[in-house]
C-alpha cells in the first residue's frame, strides 16, 4: 500500500473521552472491543491479555476511531496486508482471527448487520498452515540429553523439559505445575481443572524417572508454591518465556540480551520445540505397545467415539504402566546421551 494511501487510512486516532456513551449506530471499532472484552475476553485463562496486546498494536491505532458498522471487508484487508508488509505473515493471521471473533460477537450483539470478515481466510496472509508433527527420534533423546547439560538452562528449566518428555503433559500445564499437587507418597500429578487443558482435573501417575527430576528441583525449590517459577519467584514460569529459552539455543544467530549458547540445543534432525516433546512421549509409548485408549487416558485426550471405559480414564493402573515403561526408556535413553555426552544430568 502507498505511504500516501495508508497515512490517509490511519491518520486518525480515537478519542479516549469517546469511549463513555456512545450511541449504537456510533460505536467505534475502540468502544466495541472494550465491550467485548469486559463481556467475555476477561473470562479467559491469560485474562484476555494477549488478544488486548494484539489488538493495541495492529488494528486499533488504524481502525479504532472508525464506526463499527462502517467497517468494510477492504479495510480489515489493508491492515492484514500493512501486518503482512511489515514482516509478520503469521500475526496477521492471528489479527484476523481476532478481528472475526470481535465482527461474529457484534453481530450476536445487534450491533452490526453482517460480518466483513466472511469470506477472509487465514490462509491467504498467513500463508499456507502447516501441520507441525515433529517428534524428536530416540537418537535424538539420547543427544538431547547430552547437550542439555552445558545449554546454560537454568536446573529447573532443564526438570521442565525432562518432565514434558517423562509426562506428555502440555507446556502451559508444566509451566503452572505446584508443589501442593505431587503427592510423592502414591507418585501422582494432579493438575487440578483451571489449570488443564482440558478443563477437567487430570491426574498423571509419575514414574520413577519423572520423580528423580522432580526430587532434584524440590532440593533447590526457589518458590513454595510454583515448581517452575518466573524470575521473581511468586508467579508460575510464563510457556513463552520457557519456549523462549529453547528457542535461543537454536537458532545460530545471538540476539542482544539472549543466551549467546545459540546452537546448544539444535539436534541433528533439526530445530524443535516444547510441543514437539509431548509428540516424543506419544512416539515413545507407542513403540513401546501402549494401546491407543490407554495413550489417550494418558495424555488427557477424548477421542469421538470411545466410551469413558474404553478411554481407558476407569484404568489407573494401565495409565501407571504406561508411564512405567516410559520412564524406564527415557533413563536407559538417557544415560547412553550422558555417557556419550560426557555430561551429568
Amino acid at each position: 500500500m502507498p505511504a500516501t494511501q495508508w497515512r490517509a487510512f490511519t491518520g486518525h486516532r480515537a478519542d479516549p473521552a469517546a469511549l463513555a456513551h456512545p450511541r449504537e449506530d456510533e460505536l467505534t471499532i475502540h468502544q466495541a472491543f472494550e465491550r467485548w472484552f469486559s463481556q467475555y475476553l476477561h473470562l479467559r485463562k491469560d485474562g484476555g491479555e494477549s488478544v488486548r496486546r494484539s489488538m493495541m498494536k495492529d488494528v486499533l491505532p488504524h481502525l479504532g476511531h472508525r464506526s463499527l458498522i462502517s467497517i468494510q471487508r477492504e479495510d480489515l484487508t489493508a491492515v492484514l496486508n500493512y501486518v503482512i508488509e511489515r514482516g509478520s505473515p503469521r500475526q496477521a493471521g492471528c489479527v484476523l482471527a481476532d478481528m472475526r471473533q470481535l465482527l461474529r460477537w457484534a453481530l450476536r450483539e445487534g450491533l452490526i448487520d453482517n460480518d466483513p470478515s466472511a469470506g477472509l481466510h487465514k490462509n491467504a496472509f498467513s500463508g499456507d498452515a502447516t501441520v507441525r508433527s515433529r517428534a524428536l527420534s530416540v537418537e535424538e533423546v539420547a543427544e538431547l540429553a547430552g547437550k542439555v547439560v552445558n545449554s546454560g538452562l537454568a536446573d529447573h528449566i532443564r526438570t521442565a523439559v525432562w518432565l514434558m518428555l517423562a509426562t506428555g503433559a502440555r507446556i502451559g500445564e508444566v509451566a503452572t505445575a505446584r508443589w501442593q499437587d505431587i503427592d510423592p507418597h502414591h507418585r501422582t500429578w494432579t493438575i487440578p481443572a483451571h489449570l488443564s487443558h482440558s478443563g477437567r482435573v487430570h491426574v498423571i501417575p509419575l514414574s520413577k524417572f519423572a520423580m528423580t527430576h522432580l526430587a532434584s528441583a524440590d532440593g533447590q525449590r526457589r518458590s513454595p508454591v510454583w515448581i517452575f517459577p518466573s524470575r521473581n519467584d511468586s508467579e508460575p514460569l510464563c510457556p513463552k518465556a520457557l519456549g523462549k529459552q529453547i528457542r535461543d539455543r537454536q537458532r545460530g544467530v545471538r540476539i542482544r540480551g539472549r543466551s549467546a549458547a545459540t546452537t546448544m540445543l539444535l539436534l541433528s534432525g533439526g530445530a524443535w520445540t516444547p510441543l514437539d516433546l509431548r509428540r516424543t512421549a506419544i512416539s515413545l509409548m507407542t513403540q513401546l505397545g501402549v494401546g491407543s485408549a490407554t495413550l489417550s487416558a494418558c495424555l488427557d485426550q477424548s477421542p469421538r467415539g470411545l466410551t469413558e471405559l474404553e478411554t481407558g480414564s476407569n484404568n489407573p493402573e494401565a495409565c501407571r504402566s504406561a508411564f512405567d515403561k516410559l520412564g524406564e526408556f527415557l533413563e536407559h535413553i538417557a544415560r547412553s546421551g550422558l555417557t556419550h555426552g560426557q555430561g551429568k544430568a
